[in-house]
């Protein structure tokens, strides 16, 4: 009996752990049912040239942020030193510029709230205004 209520503890808190752990990548999109895939979001937040996906604007969150952290995780697949380099050799040449970052949650959101194709990052759960939706989940 013991052992099974130990189990049900750690699975709960295991479950309560990736809820935690979940970002939502949202956007500011006038269509209902739009959606991306993983890659695309990849794609878009890196700022890949195959992107389809020309007319959304990618914000992020700042390093050190956790959110970020399982954004870059989860989605991009590289670690922060990864990206940052990525990022110094994409400025150097001239190529692309990374996207704009929030060091406040509330202030990416109003962010991709005011501006029309913005799109971001959230923890999961977070309360979303009218005009932004989910476009992809990360659990």
């Amino acid at each position: 009996m013991r052992k099974q209520m130990l189990f049900f503890f750690l699975l709960l808190c295991s479950r309560i752990a990736v809820a935690q752990d979940g970002v939502w990548v949202v956007a500011n999109v006038s269509e209902q049912n739009f959606a991306l895939t993983k890659a695309e979001v990849r794609n878009l937040f890196m700022r890949s040239t195959t992107s389809s996906n020309d007319a959304l604007i990618p914000v992020a969150m700042s390093p050190g942020n956790r959110s970020r952290a399982i954004f870059n995780t989860k989605i991009i697949a590289l670690t922060e030193s990864r990206i940052q380099s990525y990022w110094a050799q994409m400025r150097f040449s001239g190529r692309q510029t990374p996207p704009i970052e929030f060091n406040s949650l509330d202030a990416l959101l109003e962010h991709v709230t005011n501006t029309e194709g913005a799109i971001g990052y959230v923890p999961a759960g977070t309360a979303l205004p009218e005009n932004v939706k989910v476009v992809y989940r990360s659990f």
